[in-house]
């Protein structure tokens, strides 16, 4: 018997430490200096079919999709999902929302699923996107690029060149899912030269295995 029980003390810390993380497993990291691709994870394959149907359905954003073609011939996301450092001001979901009476716990569980995954990056790759629309995703360094085209006075016209037809970029957090994965919260920022960036939490239930925004019950002044 000690010997089993000493064995069981061994081998259970490891057995734990190598078991895969899932959507509701992870533990919290430790919050990244910088936005940029260090520290950036894989897309947990547990989320990858919603979380990119939930990208896509989103796309390209209230901002964009009320300008002229010419001005919104191809779309920008950001290939590296931002946290919460990456947010300013780091409003969290209830700053913004409230869950819709009718389903508080799907919303009160993606809220969990936030707090303890709110320092994750994650690297967006563009193949699963479901997007039938011409877009790029942009590495930070690239999204840098584009911004001072749209900003600085000093780019050349070359660099204005590469980047015309792209009205802004657009940046998304991870997806955070309830312990079923038919409800999520999701933080979307469309970003463009003219003071149009809108950031905003945005809430989202699946039904007849589509998902749906909903958005909650936005609170005044929120």
């Amino acid at each position: 018997m000690l010997v089993l029980v000493l064995v069981l003390v061994l081998v259970l810390p490891l057995l734990i430490a190598g078991s895969p993380q899932t959507a509701n497993n992870r533990k919290p990291p430790t919050p990244p200096a910088h936005y940029g691709e260090e520290g950036a994870i894989a897309m947990p394959a547990d989320r990858a079919d919603d979380s990119y149907a939930i990208y896509s359905r989103l796309m390209p954003g209230d901002v964009f999709a009320s300008m002229s073609p010419d001005q919104n011939a191809r779309w920008a996301i950001a290939a590296i999902t931002i946290n919460e450092t990456d947010r300013n001001p780091a409003v969290p979901p209830l700053g913004q929302l409230k869950p819709p009476p009718e389903n508080p716990r799907g919303f009160q569980e993606a809220e969990g699923d936030y707090e303890t995954n709110k320092y994750v990056r994650v690297q967006l790759t563009k193949d699963p996107f479901q997007i039938g629309h011409a877009f790029s995703l942009l590495h930070p360094d690239e999204a840098a690029a584009f911004r001072a085209s749209k900003t600085s006075a000093e780019v050349s016209s070359e660099t204005r060149s590469q980047w015309a037809g792209y009205p802004g970029v657009t940046y998304f957090s991870e997806v955070y899912f309830d312990s079923k994965h038919q409800a999520a919260l999701v933080y979307m920022n469309d970003w463009c030269a003219h003071l149009c960036s809108a950031g905003s939490w945005v809430y989202l239930e699946k039904r007849g295995g589509q998902w749906v925004r909903r958005s909650g019950v936005t609170v005044p002044g929120g």
